[in-house]
């Protein structure tokens, strides 16, 4: 029994050293929209892992291989020309689901934190993954995108700004609700 209370107490001891060597947390955006629209037409519009390009308004291309299979990459590439490269993790036609990986980007610029340089991504987020899905709603569809993931900046202490929670949070949220909205406006017309 002593044994068990001294080892209860160095697992008390180091709970707050392991809680602050974690690190950022891990962020969470989820944006949803309802379309007047059968669900099967919604999904139509949207799961083509090679056509994000049709109804994200911030890319300007994809190329992609695999087509719609688990292990399917597509590289996108923005109107500004960064590029984001991504992984189709899984997909079900039959529940009206995705889920994708950014696996790398490339850079838009660098911000200097005290002295020392950081790359800023082409969205400022690391780690991302992201689920797409439709549902059925009274009178429609209700479309749900949302992704875990971590900041961009992996540096200690205070991030800059253009690399800290905020930024990576408010970059997503609004290229999904951009997203979103156009493919509510594509398919009410």
């Amino acid at each position: 029994m002593k044994h068990l209370v001294k080892l209860l107490a160095l697992f008390l001891m180091l709970l707050p050293a392991l809680a602050y060597s974690h690190g950022a947390p891990r962020l969470k955006v989820t944006e949803e929209i309802v379309i007047n629209a059968e669900p099967a037409k919604v999904w139509a519009a949207i799961k083509d892992f090679d056509q994000l390009h049709t109804w994200l308004p911030p890319i300007k291309s994809s190329t992609a291989q695999g087509g719609n299979e688990a292990g399917a990459t597509r590289v996108l590439t923005t109107e500004s020309g960064a590029t984001i490269d991504e992984t189709l993790k899984k997909f079900d036609d039959e529940k009206m689901s995705l889920m994708y990986a950014i696996t790398a980007m490339s850079t838009v610029g660098e911000v200097d934190d005290h002295g020392e340089m950081h790359e800023v991504p082409a969205v400022p987020v690391s780690k991302y993954k992201a689920w797409l899905s439709v549902a059925a709603v009274d009178g429609g569809s209700k479309v749900t995108w949302k992704a875990k993931f971590f900041r961009a900046y992996h540096g200690k202490g205070h991030p800059p700004a253009e690399l800290d929670d905020n930024a990576g949070k408010s970059a997503i949220s609004g290229i999904f609700k951009s997203g979103l909205e156009n493919v509510k406006a594509q398919l009410e017309k």
